[in-house]
């Protein structure tokens, strides 16, 4: 059991450490001079934000944002823990789908610590402007749901 841990952990630490650098270097480059690039007017643009807030810009100051971002890559880590007990039909995609979560949080609360503020860039009509570590955690946790809504049983 335990080595079977020590592999799922392995797994999850590989695709969030991918998923961080991603979304670093993406942030890197938005941030080193994007302005705003028009892709398709009025609808998908790239556009440098210095977001302070936490979820869609909502305001709490920096540390209540970074303690309720380790919170949630705290749950994070214990739904990731119940997971491990098994190696379900689901088991590898379920472990590749957390690790992008955990990459996402780690990339915005790696910003919120190094700079005060998450880096966004994408913006697509209508939402809020947004990055790669959004686009994990959010995919990710759909993903994640819709993959195992058939298994659970209520």
């Amino acid at each position: 059991m335990k080595k079977l841990f020590i592999e799922h952990l392995r797994h999850l630490a590989a695709y969030a450490a991918l998923w961080l650098i991603l979304d670093q270097v993406s942030k890197a480059w938005a941030n080193r001079g994007l302005h705003e690039i028009q892709i398709v007017d009025n609808f998908f643009s790239l556009t440098l934000h210095h977001n302070q807030g936490i979820a869609f810009g909502f305001f709490f100051g920096q540390w209540p944002q970074i303690i309720i971002s380790l919170a949630i890559l705290g749950l994070l880590s214990a739904v990731a823990i119940h997971e491990w007990k098994g190696d379900g039909r689901n088991a590898f995609l379920n472990r590749a789908l957390l690790g992008i979560i955990v990459g996402g949080a780690l990339g915005n609360l790696v910003d919120r610590i190094r700079l005060g503020y998450v880096i966004d860039f994408i913006s697509l009509q209508p939402f809020p402007i947004f990055n790669l570590a959004d686009i994990g955690i959010t995919l990710g946790l759909i993903s994640l749901v819709l993959l195992n809504i058939r298994e659970t049983k209520f």
